[in-house]
């Protein structure tokens, strides 16, 4: 009765972006994550990730990330982190020429978790502040960009083996400019995770990602590949 139930939570959450039926971008969104537990209950970690957006042909952004995080209780973190990330922009009515956006992004974070059974489940609220390094076409955009990122995942530890399924859904919504208030963008995720031994892990997983900004905004199926190495 538990695998049915597994399974059916599995599959609810990738067919969700089927309703809509609409026509979307195909991506792969590829990390490095090496990270560091101390004794004190911080941690500290960076990450390096490299995107391709459509249909594979156009590189999307390169960032890398810093995060401090701090473990309050055995159930609830906080921390901050700095992301700087280079996007590309080919040319478009806006932009008559192709060039590289700087983007400098800070978070602050909470997260709060629990176990049943074998499940566990998260739930992150995240404050995300955008500074875009904009050019003499862009002037028009909020900047900075806030948002309120708000994310439940859940994950499943298979027994005997070090593998665990996993599914979220991710919320942004904007906190200033014309849009405030306004949801403009979704994700849905779900994959698996596999420890190869005390250090290495990697992760493969599928992302739909829905949003609606003038510029950035696309619906796109993503291939997820992660890495990732603990000190």
């Amino acid at each position: 009765m538990k695998k049915n139930q597994i399974v059916c939570f599995f599959s609810l959450l990738l067919s969700l972006p089927l309703f809509g039926q609409i026509e979307t971008d195909y991506g792969i969104w590829n990390s490095l994550e090496i990270g560091k537990k101390f004794e004190n209950g911080f941690s500290l970690s960076f990450e390096e990730e490299f995107r391709l957006r459509n249909a594979l042909k156009t590189v999307d952004k390169f960032q890398s990330t810093l995060e401090l995080k701090y473990k309050f209780t055995s159930y609830l973190d906080a921390g901050a982190s700095y992301t700087m990330i280079n996007y590309f922009r080919p040319s478009d009515q806006y932009h008559p020429h192709n060039f590289w956006e700087l983007r400098h992004r800070s978070n602050l974070f909470v997260e709060t978790d629990a176990k049943l059974g074998r499940f566990s489940f998260a739930l992150r609220e995240r404050f995300q502040s955008t500074y875009r390094m904009l050019d003499a076409y862009s002037t028009a955009k909020t900047n900075p960009k806030h948002m309120l990122r708000s994310k439940l995942s859940a994950d499943y530890n298979v027994k005997g083996i070090p593998l665990k399924p996993y599914a979220s859904l991710e919320l942004f919504h904007v906190l200033n400019g014309n849009k405030k208030g306004e949801q403009e963008k979704y994700r849905i995720a779900a994959g698996l995770k596999y420890k190869l031994n005390e250090s290495w892990s990697v992760k493969a997983g599928y992302v739909y990602a829905d949003e609606t900004d003038e510029e950035d905004g696309d619906r796109e199926h993503v291939l997820q590949l992660g890495l990732n190495w603990k000190l």
